[in-house]
């Protein structure tokens, strides 16, 4: 039902398409007094390859349009446009004239033109049809957009119930965790800097974004750093992990908790305590201000730790959408060791 529902508007246009031409060949040999000859073999194979060029042109056209872009490289567009009307002409031309008598020998004889006879014409069908494919590209870009405007929309309203969710007393969370802090401090100094840390952390991942929704590169900065402290002091400073910041992160703007992720994802599912294979974080500021992070940990055979994260794959939906055509996420996940790496152009 949905497959119908897919493609019937594609069956309805070409069922009419088809009928139109067969109407209109129709009444052309029954003005030429040879309406017979509209139901032969010959004219069935001919039908069938002029509905083969059409709906070749338009939906290899579109699909093209997605490769190569009109609003990209003029010159790429225009060569590529070029080539692929120029490609179906030629090979269309040859089904016409030569396989067409090959197959059908003499009876087709008085309908068979030279190449150079039928070029102008399978050169404007095939245009016509390229404007067809052109048009069609249009609304699958329009209604691809109109679905990804729902999904932010969808992702905003999700995001402000949950802010509303998170702003229920956080003034009160705040005063207790400080309140804990002052009273853990004299009876544990790591237990008073844990509790010191958790405010942070919770403070930042609350209230840190501007009206664009993204943060300061520096806090996220801080903010897996305060995670990996947390997680030391946890563990009595026996993991081996490896935080490393190259390039000057300052002015940077960024999606907030989208590096945590990962790295949050490495101690999650990661072996955290072997010194010779440490969790490798790194990050860093190219020259052309692109962003570069990459986690690299071996995998953990034990049971695996919960996590409060939101997940890798609502990480990459988030990216697409606010970096759609500015970042490349490559996730390799062999046996033994799991690495991300991602790169964002000019944060």
């Amino acid at each position: 039902m949905n497959q119908w529902h897919k493609y019937k508007y594609h069956i309805f246009f070409w069922t009419f398409w088809g009928a139109l031409l067969l109407l209109q060949d129709s009444i052309s040999n029954y003005l030429q007094g040879r309406f017979e000859q509209t139901f032969t073999w010959h004219y069935f194979y001919w039908f069938v390859l002029h509905m083969v060029l059409v709906t070749g042109v338009t939906y290899g056209y579109a699909y093209l349009l997605k490769i190569v872009p009109y609003s990209g490289n003029k010159t790429k567009w225009l060569l590529s446009s070029l080539a692929l009307q120029l490609s179906v002409t030629a090979v269309f031309s040859f089904f016409r004239t030569y396989v067409t008598e090959l197959l059908f020998g003499s009876l087709s004889a008085e309908y068979l033109s030279s190449f150079l006879d039928y070029f102008p014409w399978l050169l404007r069908t095939s245009l016509v049809f390229m404007i067809v494919g052109f048009g069609y590209r249009i609304l699958l870009d329009y209604f691809e957009e109109q679905k990804k405007r729902q999904t932010l929309e969808k992702m905003a309203l999700v995001a402000e119930l949950s802010s509303l969710k998170n702003q229920i007393n956080p003034h009160f969370l705040y005063n207790t965790l400080s309140y804990l802090h002052a009273q853990a401090e004299p009876l544990s100094e790591s237990l008073g800097e844990a509790i010191l840390l958790l405010s942070d952390m919770m403070r930042y991942s609350l209230h840190d974004t501007d009206e664009t929704g993204l943060v300061s590169l520096e806090k996220e900065v801080s903010h897996i750093k305060n995670f990996i402290t947390i997680h030391q002091l946890r563990f009595g400073n026996k993991l081996a992990v490896e935080f490393t910041v190259e390039g000057n992160v300052t002015s940077k703007r960024i999606l907030p908790l989208v590096l945590i992720s990962f790295v949050e994802n490495a101690f999650k599912h990661g072996k955290t305590t072997k010194a010779e294979e440490p969790v490798q974080i790194q990050l860093q500021i190219t020259p052309d201000s692109s962003l570069v992070f990459t986690v690299k940990n071996r995998k953990s055979e034990g049971p695996k730790e919960n996590s409060s994260g939101i997940g890798l794959n609502n990480v990459e939906r988030r990216l697409e959408l606010v970096y759609p055509n500015s970042h490349q996420l490559t996730i390799n996940d062999t046996k033994h060791y799991f690495e991300v790496n991602l790169v964002i152009n000019h944060v």
